[in-house]
């Protein structure tokens, strides 16, 4: 199925330049007395990468059909992710460069959807927001209440974020994953 930049939303999953590249961001935009074009940042589905192009409004791509299901982390090491279907307990991996990102919201043994394109798994797809653990951070001082004031704290997954100063280790947290902030004490 073709589309055109005018057809993007985020999410959805182009052929391009021999690679699937994913929608992060795009907007609509036309100059005077010119074309008028689509401003993307899309993201390379094989590696990783983050590329922002601009997009003739003409232009027409192939729509990648993917399907997604929801599948056990089982582990990772140097090379790649484990993924165990939970109805039939077949397993597949995803190099971690296709990952990297998401790997610091989820842990092992979490259920993730996992993006299939011909057969093959492509990366996963998040959730908006999760909620992990609080594994270190500095002591708040006494009086010192200010909700505006943030302090950094490291998660269970190993990520880094910025928190209220009331926030203490053992606390779980809502993250927004496609930011990286903070939303809530859970």
């Amino acid at each position: 199925m073709l589309i055109t930049p005018n057809d993007f939303h985020k999410g959805v999953v182009i052929e391009y330049d021999g690679s699937l590249w994913q929608v992060v961001d795009y907007q609509h935009t036309k100059i005077a007395q010119a074309k008028a074009f689509v401003a993307t940042k899309i993201k390379n589905l094989k590696t990783g990468q983050v590329l922002e192009k601009k997009f003739d409004s003409e232009e027409k791509f192939k729509r990648a059909i993917i399907e997604t299901k929801p599948m056990q982390l089982l582990y990772r090491d140097s090379e790649a992710i484990y993924l165990m279907d939970n109805e039939t307990f077949e397993q597949y991996s995803i190099p971690l460069e296709a990952v990297r990102r998401e790997l610091g919201f989820i842990k092992d043994g979490d259920t993730v959807d996992v993006m299939f394109y011909e057969g093959n798994p492509i990366g996963i797809s998040l959730p908006p927001t999760v909620t992990l653990k609080v594994e270190y951070t500095e002591k708040a001082v006494k009086g010192d209440r200010v909700s505006t004031v943030m302090k950094p704290a490291t998660l269970e997954t190993g990520i880094t974020i910025n928190v209220p100063i009331f926030v203490d280790i053992g606390d779980s947290v809502v993250v927004n994953t496609e930011t990286g902030e903070y939303v809530s004490r859970a």
